[in-house]
Protein backbone atom coordinates (compact mmCIF):
# COMPACT_ATOMS: atom_id res chain seq x y z
CA UNK A 1 0.00 0.00 0.00
CA UNK A 2 1.18 3.54 -0.67
CA UNK A 3 0.03 6.58 1.34
CA UNK A 4 -1.98 9.03 -0.74
CA UNK A 5 -2.19 12.17 1.41
CA UNK A 6 -0.53 14.38 -1.16
CA UNK A 7 -2.44 16.16 -3.92
CA UNK A 8 -4.50 13.39 -5.38
CA UNK A 9 -7.84 13.89 -7.03
CA UNK A 10 -8.94 10.29 -7.03
CA UNK A 11 -7.65 6.77 -7.01
CA UNK A 12 -6.67 6.72 -10.66
CA UNK A 13 -5.06 9.09 -13.14
CA UNK A 14 -5.95 12.17 -11.12
CA UNK A 15 -2.93 14.15 -12.24
CA UNK A 16 -4.57 14.67 -15.61
CA UNK A 17 -7.21 16.89 -14.09
CA UNK A 18 -4.78 18.98 -12.09
CA UNK A 19 -2.67 19.63 -15.16
CA UNK A 20 -5.73 20.67 -17.08
CA UNK A 21 -6.91 22.92 -14.26
CA UNK A 22 -3.78 25.00 -14.70
CA UNK A 23 -3.25 24.62 -18.41
CA UNK A 24 -6.64 24.40 -20.07
CA UNK A 25 -5.90 27.52 -22.09
CA UNK A 26 -8.59 28.41 -24.58
CA UNK A 27 -11.21 26.21 -22.93
CA UNK A 28 -11.34 28.50 -19.94
CA UNK A 29 -13.74 31.43 -19.78
CA UNK A 30 -12.94 34.27 -17.42
CA UNK A 31 -15.34 35.46 -14.76
CA UNK A 32 -16.06 39.18 -14.90
CA UNK A 33 -13.91 41.15 -12.51
CA UNK A 34 -15.07 43.98 -10.27
CA UNK A 35 -12.58 46.51 -9.03
CA UNK A 36 -12.72 48.26 -5.69
CA UNK A 37 -15.19 51.08 -5.69
CA UNK A 38 -17.12 49.90 -8.74
CA UNK A 39 -20.68 51.17 -8.56
CA UNK A 40 -23.79 49.03 -8.69
CA UNK A 41 -27.00 49.73 -10.57
CA UNK A 42 -28.70 50.98 -7.41
CA UNK A 43 -25.89 52.35 -5.27
CA UNK A 44 -22.18 52.68 -4.63
CA UNK A 45 -20.03 50.53 -2.42
CA UNK A 46 -16.33 49.91 -1.94
CA UNK A 47 -15.47 46.26 -2.26
CA UNK A 48 -13.03 44.82 0.25
CA UNK A 49 -10.99 41.68 -0.29
CA UNK A 50 -11.11 39.01 2.39
CA UNK A 51 -7.81 37.45 1.36
CA UNK A 52 -6.03 40.79 1.62
CA UNK A 53 -7.49 41.45 5.08
CA UNK A 54 -6.44 37.99 6.22
CA UNK A 55 -2.90 38.49 4.91
CA UNK A 56 -2.57 41.91 6.53
CA UNK A 57 -4.03 41.06 9.95
CA UNK A 58 -1.55 40.76 12.83
CA UNK A 59 -3.84 39.30 15.49
CA UNK A 60 -1.89 36.86 17.66
CA UNK A 61 -2.97 33.22 17.49
CA UNK A 62 -4.28 33.03 21.06
CA UNK A 63 -6.18 36.30 20.62
CA UNK A 64 -8.19 34.87 17.72
CA UNK A 65 -10.25 32.66 20.01
CA UNK A 66 -13.57 33.95 21.31
CA UNK A 67 -16.80 35.66 20.42
CA UNK A 68 -20.04 34.67 18.74
CA UNK A 69 -20.28 34.73 14.96
CA UNK A 70 -23.81 35.83 14.03
CA UNK A 71 -25.11 34.58 10.68
CA UNK A 72 -28.49 34.74 9.00
CA UNK A 73 -30.36 32.58 6.52
CA UNK A 74 -33.31 33.50 4.31
CA UNK A 75 -35.23 30.51 5.67
CA UNK A 76 -35.27 28.34 8.76
CA UNK A 77 -33.05 25.29 9.20
CA UNK A 78 -35.49 22.40 8.83
CA UNK A 79 -33.06 19.50 9.17
CA UNK A 80 -29.57 18.71 10.42
CA UNK A 81 -29.65 15.21 9.00
CA UNK A 82 -26.91 14.92 6.33
CA UNK A 83 -29.40 12.98 4.21
CA UNK A 84 -31.38 16.23 3.92
CA UNK A 85 -28.60 18.70 3.18
CA UNK A 86 -30.43 20.31 0.25
CA UNK A 87 -30.23 24.02 1.18
CA UNK A 88 -27.62 26.29 2.74
CA UNK A 89 -29.61 26.70 5.95
CA UNK A 90 -29.20 22.94 6.44
CA UNK A 91 -25.72 22.12 5.18
CA UNK A 92 -23.91 25.26 6.40
CA UNK A 93 -24.40 24.44 10.10
CA UNK A 94 -24.06 20.79 9.12
CA UNK A 95 -20.50 21.39 7.81
CA UNK A 96 -19.45 22.36 11.31
CA UNK A 97 -21.17 19.47 13.09
CA UNK A 98 -20.16 16.59 10.83
CA UNK A 99 -16.97 15.52 9.10
CA UNK A 100 -16.29 13.06 6.31
CA UNK A 101 -13.99 10.01 6.23
CA UNK A 102 -11.63 12.04 4.02
CA UNK A 103 -11.49 15.75 3.15
CA UNK A 104 -11.51 17.40 -0.27
CA UNK A 105 -9.62 20.69 -0.61
CA UNK A 106 -10.76 23.65 -2.67
CA UNK A 107 -8.43 22.51 -5.49
CA UNK A 108 -9.88 18.98 -5.56
CA UNK A 109 -7.01 17.28 -3.72
CA UNK A 110 -7.92 14.64 -1.15
CA UNK A 111 -6.62 14.60 2.45
CA UNK A 112 -7.35 12.68 5.64
CA UNK A 113 -10.52 13.53 7.52
CA UNK A 114 -11.90 11.35 10.28
CA UNK A 115 -9.72 8.67 8.68
CA UNK A 116 -6.31 8.39 7.16
CA UNK A 117 -6.40 6.49 3.90
CA UNK A 118 -4.33 4.68 1.29
CA UNK A 119 -5.01 3.19 -2.13
CA UNK A 120 -3.41 0.07 -3.54
CA UNK A 121 -1.14 0.41 -6.56
CA UNK A 122 -3.84 -1.04 -8.83
CA UNK A 123 -6.43 1.36 -7.32
CA UNK A 124 -8.72 -1.53 -6.41
CA UNK A 125 -8.34 -1.48 -2.62
CA UNK A 126 -9.10 1.54 -0.45
CA UNK A 127 -8.02 1.34 3.18
CA UNK A 128 -9.55 3.70 5.73
CA UNK A 129 -8.03 3.94 9.22
CA UNK A 130 -9.62 6.04 11.95
CA UNK A 131 -7.19 8.64 13.26
CA UNK A 132 -6.09 8.47 16.89
CA UNK A 133 -8.23 10.33 19.40
CA UNK A 134 -11.16 11.32 17.19
CA UNK A 135 -14.24 11.74 19.39
CA UNK A 136 -17.94 12.27 18.83
CA UNK A 137 -19.77 15.16 20.45
CA UNK A 138 -21.31 12.70 22.93
CA UNK A 139 -17.83 11.80 24.22
CA UNK A 140 -17.51 8.42 22.52
CA UNK A 141 -14.33 7.58 20.62
CA UNK A 142 -14.86 6.91 16.91
CA UNK A 143 -14.14 3.39 15.71
CA UNK A 144 -14.25 1.92 12.23
CA UNK A 145 -17.76 0.51 12.71
CA UNK A 146 -19.04 4.09 12.96
CA UNK A 147 -17.36 4.94 9.67
CA UNK A 148 -18.66 1.83 7.89
CA UNK A 149 -22.22 2.37 9.15
CA UNK A 150 -22.09 6.03 8.11
CA UNK A 151 -20.91 5.09 4.61
CA UNK A 152 -23.66 2.44 4.41
CA UNK A 153 -26.31 5.03 5.26
CA UNK A 154 -24.76 7.55 2.88
CA UNK A 155 -25.10 5.05 0.04
CA UNK A 156 -28.80 4.58 0.86
CA UNK A 157 -29.62 8.28 0.55
CA UNK A 158 -27.10 9.50 -2.02
CA UNK A 159 -27.58 8.56 -5.65
CA UNK A 160 -24.15 9.97 -6.48
CA UNK A 161 -22.65 8.04 -3.58
CA UNK A 162 -24.10 4.76 -4.76
CA UNK A 163 -23.09 5.43 -8.39
CA UNK A 164 -19.55 6.62 -7.73
CA UNK A 165 -18.65 4.53 -4.69
CA UNK A 166 -21.20 1.88 -3.73
CA UNK A 167 -21.60 0.29 -7.16
CA UNK A 168 -17.85 -0.43 -7.24
CA UNK A 169 -17.69 -2.24 -3.88
CA UNK A 170 -16.97 -5.96 -4.31
CA UNK A 171 -16.05 -6.61 -0.68
CA UNK A 172 -15.90 -4.80 2.65
CA UNK A 173 -13.50 -6.20 5.25
CA UNK A 174 -13.24 -4.75 8.74
CA UNK A 175 -9.67 -5.57 9.79
CA UNK A 176 -9.85 -4.29 13.39
CA UNK A 177 -11.59 -1.59 15.39
CA UNK A 178 -9.82 1.15 13.40
CA UNK A 179 -9.39 -0.20 9.88
CA UNK A 180 -11.59 -1.24 6.95
CA UNK A 181 -10.58 -2.28 3.45
CA UNK A 182 -12.96 -1.69 0.54
CA UNK A 183 -12.17 -3.85 -2.48
CA UNK A 184 -13.50 -2.46 -5.76
CA UNK A 185 -14.59 -4.50 -8.77
CA UNK A 186 -13.06 -1.85 -11.05
CA UNK A 187 -11.21 1.45 -10.74
CA UNK A 188 -13.57 4.01 -9.19
CA UNK A 189 -12.18 7.35 -10.46
CA UNK A 190 -14.04 9.68 -8.08
CA UNK A 191 -14.82 7.42 -5.13
CA UNK A 192 -12.73 9.52 -2.72
CA UNK A 193 -14.16 12.79 -3.98
CA UNK A 194 -17.66 11.43 -3.53
CA UNK A 195 -17.33 10.40 0.12
CA UNK A 196 -15.18 13.42 1.05
CA UNK A 197 -16.87 16.36 -0.68
CA UNK A 198 -17.94 19.01 1.84
CA UNK A 199 -21.54 19.50 0.77
CA UNK A 200 -22.65 16.13 -0.54
CA UNK A 201 -20.17 13.68 0.92
CA UNK A 202 -20.56 11.04 3.61
CA UNK A 203 -20.83 12.45 7.15
CA UNK A 204 -19.60 10.30 10.02
CA UNK A 205 -22.00 9.69 12.92
CA UNK A 206 -22.23 7.01 15.62
CA UNK A 207 -23.01 3.57 14.19
CA UNK A 208 -26.11 3.13 16.34
CA UNK A 209 -27.61 6.35 14.95
CA UNK A 210 -26.74 5.54 11.33
CA UNK A 211 -28.12 2.01 11.63
CA UNK A 212 -31.33 3.19 13.27
CA UNK A 213 -32.02 5.58 10.39
CA UNK A 214 -31.34 3.53 7.28
CA UNK A 215 -34.93 4.19 6.21
CA UNK A 216 -35.81 7.31 8.21
CA UNK A 217 -34.56 10.83 8.78
CA UNK A 218 -32.92 12.03 11.99
CA UNK A 219 -35.23 14.41 13.86
CA UNK A 220 -34.20 14.08 17.52
CA UNK A 221 -31.71 16.77 18.60
CA UNK A 222 -29.89 14.24 20.79
CA UNK A 223 -29.03 12.27 17.64
CA UNK A 224 -27.38 15.22 15.90
CA UNK A 225 -23.92 13.91 16.76
CA UNK A 226 -20.79 14.34 14.67
CA UNK A 227 -17.04 14.80 15.07
CA UNK A 228 -16.76 18.37 13.78
CA UNK A 229 -15.22 21.43 15.45
CA UNK A 230 -18.66 22.63 16.56
CA UNK A 231 -21.60 20.82 18.13
CA UNK A 232 -25.28 21.67 18.37
CA UNK A 233 -26.11 23.72 21.47
CA UNK A 234 -29.72 24.74 20.81
CA UNK A 235 -32.21 24.74 17.95
CA UNK A 236 -35.52 26.56 17.71
CA UNK A 237 -36.85 25.12 14.47
CA UNK A 238 -38.52 28.22 13.01
CA UNK A 239 -36.22 30.86 14.44
CA UNK A 240 -32.57 30.11 15.16
CA UNK A 241 -29.88 27.64 16.16
CA UNK A 242 -26.61 27.91 18.04
CA UNK A 243 -23.44 25.89 17.59
CA UNK A 244 -20.72 25.85 20.26
CA UNK A 245 -17.05 24.93 20.02
CA UNK A 246 -16.37 21.23 20.63
CA UNK A 247 -13.56 21.38 23.19
CA UNK A 248 -12.49 17.78 22.57
CA UNK A 249 -12.11 18.27 18.83
CA UNK A 250 -9.03 16.60 17.36
CA UNK A 251 -7.81 18.49 14.29
CA UNK A 252 -5.71 16.91 11.59
CA UNK A 253 -2.57 18.93 10.90
CA UNK A 254 -2.63 19.18 7.13
CA UNK A 255 -1.17 21.10 4.22
CA UNK A 256 -4.52 20.93 2.50
CA UNK A 257 -6.34 24.13 1.61
CA UNK A 258 -9.92 25.33 1.91
CA UNK A 259 -12.22 22.75 3.54
CA UNK A 260 -9.23 20.41 3.97
CA UNK A 261 -7.09 22.91 5.91
CA UNK A 262 -6.44 22.35 9.63
CA UNK A 263 -9.57 23.40 11.56
CA UNK A 264 -9.10 25.82 14.46
CA UNK A 265 -12.67 26.66 15.67
CA UNK A 266 -11.82 30.17 16.80
CA UNK A 267 -15.37 31.33 17.57
CA UNK A 268 -16.89 30.28 20.88
CA UNK A 269 -20.27 30.02 19.20
CA UNK A 270 -21.89 30.36 15.79
CA UNK A 271 -25.43 31.74 15.95
CA UNK A 272 -27.72 31.31 12.94
CA UNK A 273 -31.04 33.14 12.69
CA UNK A 274 -33.66 33.81 10.02
CA UNK A 275 -33.89 37.08 8.09
CA UNK A 276 -36.19 36.36 5.18
CA UNK A 277 -35.99 39.68 3.32
CA UNK A 278 -33.29 42.06 2.16
CA UNK A 279 -34.37 44.93 4.40
CA UNK A 280 -34.13 42.80 7.54
CA UNK A 281 -30.69 41.54 6.52
CA UNK A 282 -29.43 45.05 5.73
CA UNK A 283 -30.75 46.61 8.92
CA UNK A 284 -29.39 43.67 10.87
CA UNK A 285 -25.90 44.34 9.55
CA UNK A 286 -26.17 48.06 10.24
CA UNK A 287 -27.48 47.44 13.75
CA UNK A 288 -24.79 44.93 14.64
CA UNK A 289 -27.20 41.99 14.85
CA UNK A 290 -25.33 40.11 12.11
CA UNK A 291 -21.65 39.66 11.34
CA UNK A 292 -22.20 38.25 7.88
CA UNK A 293 -24.96 38.47 5.29
CA UNK A 294 -25.63 38.15 1.59
CA UNK A 295 -28.48 39.30 -0.67
CA UNK A 296 -28.89 42.70 0.91
CA UNK A 297 -29.96 46.08 -0.47
CA UNK A 298 -27.06 47.51 -2.46
CA UNK A 299 -28.55 51.01 -2.40
CA UNK A 300 -27.99 50.96 1.38
CA UNK A 301 -24.27 50.30 0.94
CA UNK A 302 -23.29 53.80 2.17
CA UNK A 303 -25.10 53.17 5.46
CA UNK A 304 -23.39 49.79 5.75
CA UNK A 305 -19.99 51.40 5.22
CA UNK A 306 -20.82 54.08 7.77
CA UNK A 307 -21.46 51.21 10.20
CA UNK A 308 -17.93 49.97 9.30
CA UNK A 309 -19.20 46.94 7.40
CA UNK A 310 -17.20 45.82 4.38
CA UNK A 311 -17.98 43.73 1.31
CA UNK A 312 -16.36 41.11 -0.85
CA UNK A 313 -17.62 39.21 -3.90
CA UNK A 314 -17.44 35.47 -4.31
CA UNK A 315 -18.03 33.65 -7.61
CA UNK A 316 -19.33 30.58 -5.83
CA UNK A 317 -21.10 28.70 -8.59
CA UNK A 318 -24.68 29.22 -7.43
CA UNK A 319 -26.78 29.17 -10.56
CA UNK A 320 -30.51 29.91 -10.85
CA UNK A 321 -32.22 27.20 -12.86
CA UNK A 322 -35.67 26.44 -14.24
CA UNK A 323 -36.52 22.75 -13.83
CA UNK A 324 -39.27 20.72 -15.52
CA UNK A 325 -40.99 17.91 -13.60
CA UNK A 326 -40.39 14.97 -15.93
CA UNK A 327 -41.19 12.22 -13.42
CA UNK A 328 -43.68 9.44 -14.11
CA UNK A 329 -45.91 11.04 -11.47
CA UNK A 330 -46.32 14.01 -13.83
CA UNK A 331 -46.60 11.95 -17.03
CA UNK A 332 -49.75 13.66 -18.34
CA UNK A 333 -48.23 17.16 -18.30
CA UNK A 334 -47.34 19.06 -21.49
CA UNK A 335 -43.87 19.66 -19.99
CA UNK A 336 -43.08 16.06 -20.98
CA UNK A 337 -42.99 17.33 -24.57
CA UNK A 338 -39.49 18.45 -25.62
CA UNK A 339 -40.84 21.08 -28.02
CA UNK A 340 -42.76 22.68 -25.16
CA UNK A 341 -39.58 22.83 -23.10
CA UNK A 342 -37.72 24.32 -26.07
CA UNK A 343 -40.49 26.93 -26.33
CA UNK A 344 -39.92 27.90 -22.71
CA UNK A 345 -36.19 28.26 -23.27
CA UNK A 346 -36.66 30.36 -26.41
CA UNK A 347 -39.08 32.76 -24.70
CA UNK A 348 -36.76 33.51 -21.78
CA UNK A 349 -34.46 36.52 -21.53
CA UNK A 350 -31.79 35.28 -19.07
CA UNK A 351 -30.18 38.71 -18.73
CA UNK A 352 -33.45 40.30 -17.62
CA UNK A 353 -34.28 37.45 -15.26
CA UNK A 354 -30.91 37.51 -13.53
CA UNK A 355 -31.02 41.30 -13.29
CA UNK A 356 -34.34 41.06 -11.44
CA UNK A 357 -32.57 39.18 -8.65
CA UNK A 358 -29.15 40.83 -8.52
CA UNK A 359 -30.06 44.34 -9.82
CA UNK A 360 -26.35 44.80 -10.59
CA UNK A 361 -25.03 43.38 -13.90
CA UNK A 362 -21.54 43.02 -12.42
CA UNK A 363 -22.88 40.39 -10.03
CA UNK A 364 -23.97 37.79 -12.55
CA UNK A 365 -22.97 36.19 -15.81
CA UNK A 366 -25.34 34.53 -18.31
CA UNK A 367 -24.27 31.00 -19.22
CA UNK A 368 -25.76 27.55 -19.48
CA UNK A 369 -22.82 25.23 -18.76
CA UNK A 370 -23.25 23.01 -15.66
CA UNK A 371 -19.56 23.49 -14.75
CA UNK A 372 -17.67 26.53 -13.48
CA UNK A 373 -15.72 28.49 -16.14
CA UNK A 374 -12.49 27.68 -14.30
CA UNK A 375 -13.00 23.96 -14.91
CA UNK A 376 -11.32 22.03 -17.74
CA UNK A 377 -14.75 20.52 -18.38
CA UNK A 378 -16.25 23.91 -19.23
CA UNK A 379 -17.77 24.40 -22.70
CA UNK A 380 -20.25 26.77 -24.36
CA UNK A 381 -22.56 24.14 -25.90
CA UNK A 382 -25.53 25.25 -23.80
CA UNK A 383 -25.03 28.94 -24.66
CA UNK A 384 -26.02 28.62 -28.31
CA UNK A 385 -29.77 28.58 -27.57
CA UNK A 386 -29.90 31.03 -24.67
CA UNK A 387 -30.89 34.13 -26.66
CA UNK A 388 -34.55 35.11 -26.43
CA UNK A 389 -36.38 34.45 -29.72
CA UNK A 390 -40.15 34.86 -29.37
CA UNK A 391 -40.91 33.78 -32.95
CA UNK A 392 -39.01 30.53 -32.44
CA UNK A 393 -40.72 30.10 -29.06
CA UNK A 394 -44.14 30.31 -30.68
CA UNK A 395 -43.10 27.82 -33.37
CA UNK A 396 -41.98 25.33 -30.74
CA UNK A 397 -45.17 25.94 -28.78
CA UNK A 398 -47.32 25.17 -31.82
CA UNK A 399 -45.27 22.04 -32.56
CA UNK A 400 -45.77 20.81 -28.99
CA UNK A 401 -49.56 20.68 -29.37
CA UNK A 402 -50.07 22.99 -26.40
CA UNK A 403 -53.79 23.60 -25.98
CA UNK A 404 -54.14 26.12 -23.19
CA UNK A 405 -53.29 23.84 -20.26
CA UNK A 406 -52.46 25.56 -16.97
CA UNK A 407 -48.81 25.21 -16.04
CA UNK A 408 -48.31 24.86 -12.28
CA UNK A 409 -45.12 26.76 -11.47
CA UNK A 410 -43.82 26.33 -7.94
CA UNK A 411 -41.19 28.42 -6.19
CA UNK A 412 -40.00 28.60 -2.59
CA UNK A 413 -40.73 31.68 -0.50
CA UNK A 414 -37.11 32.84 -0.60
CA UNK A 415 -36.35 36.02 -2.49
CA UNK A 416 -33.97 34.63 -5.12
CA UNK A 417 -36.36 31.82 -6.12
CA UNK A 418 -39.28 34.22 -6.42
CA UNK A 419 -37.36 36.91 -8.29
CA UNK A 420 -36.36 34.27 -10.83
CA UNK A 421 -39.81 32.69 -11.14
CA UNK A 422 -41.83 35.91 -11.45
CA UNK A 423 -40.23 37.44 -14.59
CA UNK A 424 -39.70 34.02 -16.18
CA UNK A 425 -43.34 33.05 -15.74
CA UNK A 426 -44.45 36.40 -17.19
CA UNK A 427 -42.29 35.75 -20.27
CA UNK A 428 -44.00 32.39 -20.64
CA UNK A 429 -47.39 34.08 -20.44
CA UNK A 430 -46.29 36.47 -23.19
CA UNK A 431 -46.22 33.64 -25.75
CA UNK A 432 -49.67 32.43 -24.75
CA UNK A 433 -49.03 29.93 -21.96
CA UNK A 434 -51.34 29.91 -18.93
CA UNK A 435 -49.16 29.92 -15.82
CA UNK A 436 -50.24 29.54 -12.20
CA UNK A 437 -47.31 30.73 -10.08
CA UNK A 438 -47.53 29.20 -6.61
CA UNK A 439 -45.26 30.23 -3.74
CA UNK A 440 -44.58 27.48 -1.19
CA UNK A 441 -42.80 27.44 2.15
CA UNK A 442 -39.26 26.05 1.96
CA UNK A 443 -40.07 22.82 3.81
CA UNK A 444 -43.01 21.91 1.55
CA UNK A 445 -41.09 22.94 -1.53
CA UNK A 446 -37.96 20.94 -0.76
CA UNK A 447 -39.77 17.80 0.34
CA UNK A 448 -41.93 17.84 -2.79
CA UNK A 449 -39.01 18.51 -5.12
CA UNK A 450 -37.06 15.62 -3.65
CA UNK A 451 -40.02 13.25 -3.87
CA UNK A 452 -40.02 11.49 -7.28
CA UNK A 453 -43.65 10.52 -6.66
CA UNK A 454 -44.80 14.16 -6.53
CA UNK A 455 -46.82 15.27 -9.55
CA UNK A 456 -48.23 18.46 -8.01
CA UNK A 457 -46.16 20.88 -10.11
CA UNK A 458 -44.89 21.20 -13.69
CA UNK A 459 -42.05 23.72 -13.38
CA UNK A 460 -40.00 24.95 -10.45
CA UNK A 461 -37.03 27.21 -9.79
CA UNK A 462 -33.82 26.10 -8.12
CA UNK A 463 -30.42 27.47 -7.19
CA UNK A 464 -27.89 24.68 -7.61
CA UNK A 465 -24.15 24.94 -7.17
CA UNK A 466 -21.82 24.14 -10.02
CA UNK A 467 -18.55 22.26 -9.59
CA UNK A 468 -15.10 22.99 -11.00
CA UNK A 469 -13.61 19.60 -10.10
CA UNK A 470 -15.76 16.94 -11.77
CA UNK A 471 -19.24 16.91 -13.39
CA UNK A 472 -20.49 14.14 -11.12
CA UNK A 473 -19.86 16.40 -8.11
CA UNK A 474 -22.70 18.75 -9.08
CA UNK A 475 -26.43 18.07 -8.91
CA UNK A 476 -26.73 19.61 -12.36
CA UNK A 477 -25.31 16.36 -13.72
CA UNK A 478 -25.79 13.67 -11.10
CA UNK A 479 -28.62 14.73 -8.82
CA UNK A 480 -31.73 15.68 -10.76
CA UNK A 481 -34.42 13.18 -9.81
CA UNK A 482 -36.91 14.83 -12.16
CA UNK A 483 -35.15 13.72 -15.34
CA UNK A 484 -34.05 10.28 -16.35
CA UNK A 485 -33.28 8.70 -19.70
CA UNK A 486 -31.22 5.85 -21.11
CA UNK A 487 -28.92 8.31 -22.92
CA UNK A 488 -28.29 10.26 -19.71
CA UNK A 489 -27.56 7.06 -17.78
CA UNK A 490 -25.09 5.90 -20.43
CA UNK A 491 -23.20 9.19 -20.31
CA UNK A 492 -23.09 9.19 -16.51
CA UNK A 493 -21.66 5.69 -16.66
CA UNK A 494 -18.88 6.99 -18.92
CA UNK A 495 -18.20 9.92 -16.59
CA UNK A 496 -18.00 7.55 -13.64
CA UNK A 497 -15.73 5.01 -15.27
CA UNK A 498 -13.14 7.16 -17.04
CA UNK A 499 -10.22 8.92 -15.40
CA UNK A 500 -11.02 12.38 -14.04
CA UNK A 501 -9.74 15.07 -16.41
CA UNK A 502 -8.97 12.64 -19.23
CA UNK A 503 -9.97 13.33 -22.83
CA UNK A 504 -12.55 10.54 -22.56
CA UNK A 505 -14.07 12.10 -19.46
CA UNK A 506 -14.21 15.59 -20.96
CA UNK A 507 -15.77 14.20 -24.16
CA UNK A 508 -18.40 12.39 -22.12
CA UNK A 509 -19.32 15.68 -20.44
CA UNK A 510 -19.51 17.44 -23.82
CA UNK A 511 -21.91 14.70 -24.95
CA UNK A 512 -23.94 15.29 -21.81
CA UNK A 513 -24.23 19.00 -22.63
CA UNK A 514 -25.32 18.18 -26.19
CA UNK A 515 -28.03 15.91 -24.79
CA UNK A 516 -29.06 18.60 -22.32
CA UNK A 517 -29.25 21.18 -25.10
CA UNK A 518 -31.48 18.89 -27.16
CA UNK A 519 -33.80 17.60 -24.43
CA UNK A 520 -33.99 20.73 -22.19
CA UNK A 521 -34.94 18.98 -18.92
CA UNK A 522 -33.82 22.11 -17.12
CA UNK A 523 -32.48 25.54 -18.08
CA UNK A 524 -29.40 26.98 -16.36
CA UNK A 525 -29.60 30.76 -16.59
CA UNK A 526 -26.11 31.75 -15.45
CA UNK A 527 -23.78 32.25 -12.51
CA UNK A 528 -24.21 34.51 -9.50
CA UNK A 529 -21.38 36.45 -7.97
CA UNK A 530 -22.48 36.80 -4.37
CA UNK A 531 -21.66 40.05 -2.58
CA UNK A 532 -20.84 39.10 1.00
CA UNK A 533 -21.03 41.72 3.73
CA UNK A 534 -19.05 41.44 6.97
CA UNK A 535 -19.00 43.37 10.21
CA UNK A 536 -15.89 45.45 10.81
CA UNK A 537 -13.81 42.99 12.82
CA UNK A 538 -14.48 39.75 10.96
CA UNK A 539 -11.43 38.19 9.30
CA UNK A 540 -12.78 35.44 7.02
CA UNK A 541 -10.53 32.52 6.13
CA UNK A 542 -12.37 30.67 3.37
CA UNK A 543 -11.30 29.28 0.02
CA UNK A 544 -13.35 27.73 -2.75
CA UNK A 545 -17.09 27.89 -3.26
CA UNK A 546 -18.44 26.83 0.14
CA UNK A 547 -19.23 28.86 3.26
CA UNK A 548 -17.57 27.58 6.43
CA UNK A 549 -16.39 29.46 9.50
CA UNK A 550 -14.07 27.31 11.63
CA UNK A 551 -10.89 29.20 10.65
CA UNK A 552 -12.40 32.69 10.56
CA UNK A 553 -12.13 34.94 13.60
CA UNK A 554 -12.62 38.41 15.08
CA UNK A 555 -9.45 40.47 14.91
CA UNK A 556 -8.09 41.87 18.16
CA UNK A 557 -9.12 45.39 19.08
Amino acid sequence: MRPTYERVLSAAAAAALFLSLTACGGQQAQQPQQSAGQGSASGEFTEGTGAERLAADTTAEDAKFGGTMKLNFNGATNSLDPAQFFTNQNYTPGYHIYESPVSVADDGSVWPGVCEYSMSDDSLQLTLTVRDGVKFHNGDTVDINDVVASIDRFLVYSTAGQTNFGDYIANTEVKDDRTVVYTFSDVAPIALLTIGELKGGCKVMPAEIAQAHMDSYITDDSEIVGTGPYKLKSWNRDADLTLERFDDYTAYETEGTGPAATKKAYFDEIYCSVASDQTARTNGMIGGNFDYSTSILTDMAPQLETANCWSDKNWNGWSPTIVFNLTDANSSSIVQNADFRRAVRACLDPQAILLSTKTDPSQFQVGGCPMMPSSPYYNDILDQNMTQDLDKAKEYLAASGYNGETIRWWCADSDSYYTTALPASEMLKAIGVNVDLQVKDVTTYESSYNDPACGDFDICCRETQKSYVHPLMTQFVSGYQLWDSADRTAILDRLGSTAAGSEESIQAFSDFCTLLDDQVPYIILGDFGTVCWYSANVIPDRQGVDVYWWNSYFKAA
